[in-house]
């Protein structure tokens, strides 16, 4: 019999307190709160002043003698309204028993917090692509790849750089405005970097791997912006799968550099300031005593809960134009 102990004798397992492994989102991924602008607002619905399409883009002006009056002209002004609704929540409760058990691996505050707050972010993303980014969105232009265009991930057959440039130029036709973001899936992403007509582009300029400063410098835009957020499609409980939120589409647009008077954009993100105090992120997070749900000599129940409060607007139908199926 050897006389050394064993690995079991001189060793019982426990957690680790300084690792542990969660599916946690990097905030990169998501695309929500970096395309359109955020406005911050005191009312949870309002109006906003519209004016006339044709107010600034028809010439005006003919040319008259001083001492004769000059001819005149005038706009349409009309309002539109936003309606943020019932706050979006996600709640974790604390009780006594786990804040009083729970290993220091778990760190189960900062795990609850991380939690609610990445299931609020993935909920947000949805409603954004159920917003802006399917093919009943309604922008002024949306086409199918595989019917109105080739497919980017056809190499032989598709030109998604000739295919940009056309949607530029009906954005600027239609509304004066010259498209300045272009938001595409992870898909479209790795299909348009690896593409023969884009890597021609590059090769005689740069041997870096193509990436999203050298996308946007070529399509001509002033963000290219990746959609990489992902959400669980399977119910709690059933073997897990995924999908990337955003599918395989893409959006040409213009969007407001930041919200101001006479700011024209595809989309606005309207975000209640009251829920959140001063921040006018639309989002807040709050930590209280639920002691009816159990109390022990050490403590009471303590619940947290996020709060997200936001309506997402399309603003400007004809400054977006959407590929919808970009890549099989």
């Amino acid at each position: 019999m050897p006389y050394q102990p064993n690995l079991s004798s001189i060793h019982v397992d426990a957690a680790l307190t300084n690792f542990s492994i969660a599916y946690m989102q990097d905030a990169t991924n998501f695309v929500a709160d970096v395309v359109f602008p955020s406005v911050p607002v005191e009312h949870k619905s309002d109006k906003y002043f519209v004016f006339s399409k044709d107010a600034f883009l028809r010439a005006g002006g003919k040319q008259v003698p001083f001492g004769q009056e000059a001819p005149r002209g005038g706009f349409v002004l009309s309002t539109s309204s936003y309606d943020v609704g019932s706050a979006w929540r996600w709640a974790f409760d604390l009780t006594p028993d786990i804040l009083a058990n729970a290993d220091p691996g778990v760190n189960i505050d900062q795990a609850a917090t991380a939690f609610i707050m990445n299931g609020l972010l993935v909920q947000r993303e949805v409603n954004w692509a159920s917003t802006y980014f399917t093919s009943s969105s309604g922008w002024g232009t949306t086409v199918t790849g595989g019917s109105d265009f080739a497919q980017w991930n056809d190499d032989a057959n598709s030109d998604p750089i000739t295919d940009v440039s056309n949607a530029r130029a009906t954005i600027l036709s239609n509304t004066g405005y010259l498209p300045n973001t272009f938001v595409v899936s992870f898909y479209v992403h790795e299909a348009l970097k690896k593409h023969p007509l884009v890597v021609d582009r590059f090769k005689y300029t740069s041997s870096d791997s193509i990436n999203e400063a050298m996308l946007a410098r070529l399509f001509e835009v002033d963000r290219y912006v990746v959609a990489k957020a992902v959400q669980a499609t399977s119910q709690e409980g059933e073997t897990v799968t995924t999908a990337l939120i955003l599918g395989k589409n893409a959006l040409l647009c213009y969007s407001a550099p930041s919200p101001s008077l006479l700011a024209h954009s595809a989309g606005y993100n309207f975000v209640w300031s009251k829920l959140t105090g001063l921040n006018n992120l639309g989002v807040a997070t709050y930590r209280y005593p639920m002691p009816w749900l159990g109390v022990t000599a050490n403590g009471v129940t303590e619940r947290l809960e996020g709060q997200y409060a936001y309506a997402l607007v399309q603003t400007g139908a004809d400054l977006g134009y959407f590929f919808y199926g970009a890549t099989a």
